[in-house]
């Protein structure tokens, strides 16, 4: 099984699936032309003639779908409304629910709202409005952590081929695939070790062993990739240039910085 984790270092709106290679979820458009950093901007309107229609496999990967309290999207990590926001693009409507993600937010004002929210259980109602940011912005979440938005697991096939598409809009921000053999339950920041660790000191959890030695937060994936999304201030289709087998080893492709094609929208 795997998980669509997106890691944003600025502000970004994002819809995403995931599609077998061999398949095509309905409305992917073609690959526009290879960026040279293992991304592609996809074309809009055109239908890709080296995948038939498939089925979508990333479950409510248009963020459409409201988990049981109706404020969250169901299958996916929750949000705080502080930096994670299950909203709609008022630039484009049609588009239905998007994630906006803005990571221009003190790295300590988050921690600390989220350990109220996730830990302490304060109600998401009482959200803070966000600071004021100044200077180089190293004290931010794009400076320290990267905004980090987690999907729910998608069964796979041993031995099968993958290829995951992002909608964007905004900064680049980077799409990780990544495998496991394990399903566990999605929570917050469940692979963000320094997120964890603030977690455990506010449930009053030790940090060390009985030797003195940091108790580490083993990070669960067996398998990871990555490619690049955003760059443009329009929506863009993304995907990345190769299929991706996550059951497998595999090199993957190095990737670089997204080239955009802004003239076909």
């Amino acid at each position: 099984m795997m998980r669509i984790p997106l890691i944003v270092f600025s502000a970004v709106a994002v819809a995403c699936f995931s599609v077998p290679v061999g398949a095509r979820a309905a409305g992917v458009r073609a690959p526009r032309k290879p960026t040279g950093s293992g991304s592609e901007v996809l074309k809009r309107g055109e239908e890709d003639p080296g995948h038939a229609p498939g089925k979508n496999l990333l479950p409510n990967g248009e963020f459409e779908k409201a988990s049981r309290d109706r404020g969250q999207p169901a299958r996916w990590q929750q949000v705080d409304d502080l930096v994670f926001f299950w909203t709609a693009d008022p630039a484009a409507p049609e588009r239905g629910r998007v994630m906006r993600i803005d990571t221009d937010v003190y790295q300590r004002q988050a921690y600390q709202w989220w350990v109220d929210l996730f830990v302490r259980g304060k109600p998401l109602a009482q959200a803070p409005p966000k600071e004021a940011t100044s200077g180089p912005k190293y004290d931010t979440i794009g400076g320290l952590d990267g905004g980090f938005y987690w999907s729910d697991f998608i069964e796979i096939k041993k031995g099968a081929a993958y290829k995951a598409y992002v909608d964007a809009k905004g900064p680049e921000s980077y799409v990780f695939i990544r495998g496991y053999e394990k399903r566990f339950p999605v929570s917050f920041g469940d692979e963000a070790p320094a997120v964890q660790e603030q977690f455990r000191r506010a449930r009053g959890e030790r940090l060390t062993d009985a030797n003195g030695r940091p108790i580490k937060y083993r990070l669960r994936y067996i398998y990871t990739t990555k490619f690049m999304a955003g760059g443009s201030g329009e929506w863009q289709t993304y995907t990345h240039t190769k299929p991706r087998h996550p059951t497998s080893r595999e090199i993957t492709e190095n990737v670089g910085v997204t080239d955009t094609v802004a003239d076909d929208l």
